[in-house]
């Protein structure tokens, strides 16, 4: 075992924990994980760390659950905080997502994803070459260790419409369309963060990810119009 991974702290390891300890905990996971990110957290209501009389956060093994639970609502289902804050008051971390089933746009099971290439190639059912398609047409990135949620869903509805006839060359209008979107947005959001301010970073981040969901839902909702109409 290396020797930084046998230091590394465990929110078990003890009663409360740092912030520097906590980003070395979830670095793994979400290595661009910030100070700033955890701090607008806190000031949206999602984790409420205790303070020492000096004023230091102090987080505890239950802070760190519900901060992986809240990482993962937004980097695997594209969830708003007020979506995940509803859900966390209703029914907590462990529980099954039922309350909102019935929200448009990426599927409501919560599940973290986190899987090397043979993992993803026996997850999703496919066969190397496919992936290598994927990738030489943009719609996986080359070089990546591992993958969540969206390169698995990615995969898999490419694989749905590989076997249609819709083969990942006949999709790289969607990339560039979703390239464009992505742009789109960052540009609308981007002034939001040039304050300095490590709340206001936190902000234009989940203000980006609240547009992509409509964006999102948008898109569905135009393409099943279209679909109809035609």
């Amino acid at each position: 075992m290396p020797a930084s991974a046998s230091r590394r702290p465990s929110p078990s390891a003890a009663a409360r924990l740092s912030i520097g300890q906590v980003l070395e905990i979830l670095r793994d996971e979400f290595p661009e994980l910030a100070h700033s990110k955890l701090h607008y957290l806190e000031s949206e209501g999602l984790i409420a760390p205790e303070r020492t009389p000096a004023g230091y956060r102090k987080y505890s093994r239950e802070d760190v659950d519900r901060l992986r639970f809240v990482l993962r609502a937004q980097r695997d289902r594209f969830w708003p905080l007020k979506v995940i804050k509803e859900h966390l008051l209703e029914h907590g971390i462990d529980s099954e997502v039922t309350s909102i089933a019935s929200r448009p746009g990426p599927t409501s099971a919560l599940q973290a994803v986190r899987l090397d290439r043979r993992g993803l190639l026996r997850e999703a059912a496919v066969e190397e070459d496919f992936l290598a398609e994927l990738e030489q047409f943009g719609m996986l990135a080359e070089g990546v260790l591992f993958y969540g949620a969206a390169e698995l869903e990615i995969v898999t509805a490419a694989r749905d419409l590989a076997e249609e006839g819709l083969h990942p060359r006949h999709l790289v209008m969607l990339r560039t369309a979703a390239e464009r979107q992505a742009h789109m947005i960052r540009s609308v959001a981007r002034p939001r963060s040039r304050t300095g301010d490590a709340a206001a970073r936190g902000e234009a981040e989940n203000f980006a990810r609240d547009l992509g969901e409509s964006m999102i839902t948008l898109h569905s909702a135009m393409l099943r119009t279209n679909l109809r109409d035609g």
